[in-house]
Formats: C-alpha cells, sequence, structure tokens
C-alpha cells in the first residue's frame, strides 16, 4: 500500500527539456540551461549569478521555431540549491507573457 508520501504530489507533469534559457534580472542577464519545463515552473541550472529563495527573475527560453516568439514569463524562485557549478534553481511563474 502507498502512502501519501510516496504519491507524485505535482499538479503538473514536467517535461524534459535541456534547453537554454536566458535569466534577467533589472540590467543583468544570464545564460543557464532549463532542466525541466512544468505548467507552473522549471527547473533550472545557473552558472553565473547569484541566486536566493523569493528573488523575483525574468526568463526567456527560445523555441526552436522561428514562427514562434520566446517564451517569457516573470517568475519567483521558490529553490535555490548550491551546488558545484552554481545553482539548481526551482521557479513558479508569476506572469506569463
Amino acid at each position: 500500500m502507498l502512502t501519501d508520501l510516496h504519491k507524485e504530489r505535482r499538479a503538473f507533469m514536467r517535461m524534459i527539456v535541456d534547453a537554454p534559457v536566458t535569466l534577467i534580472r533589472g540590467s543583468e542577464r544570464y545564460q543557464a540551461i532549463c532542466r525541466d519545463l512544468s505548467a507552473n515552473g522549471m527547473a533550472i541550472d545557473a552558472s553565473e549569478g547569484h541566486y536566493a529563495q523569493g528573488d523575483l527573475i525574468q526568463i526567456s527560453l527560445a523555441t526552436h521555431n522561428n514562427l514562434l516568439p520566446p517564451f517569457q514569463a516573470e517568475a519567483r524562485i521558490v529553490r535555490a540549491d548550491p551546488v558545484d557549478s552554481g545553482y539548481l534553481l526551482g521557479i513558479e511563474f508569476v506572469s506569463v507573457g
């Protein structure tokens, strides 16, 4: 019998993406890698910049189709785990557009 601790808690499925993403904070722009994407957030490997839980950032994820504009959103950092190469960020979208 599975307990609630073993059940998947995510409301949305995550897609593995491994694509370049630009993180924007004021006049600062950093390149990072979007590891996975869901309807309400992303996991990002960021080797540049400094991040903390609660920070607001803008993200821009390019599409592989020139007919589609980049996916852009304002996001809140909900997790900023330091790793050897920088940070593993968990973000949730605040507004998309």
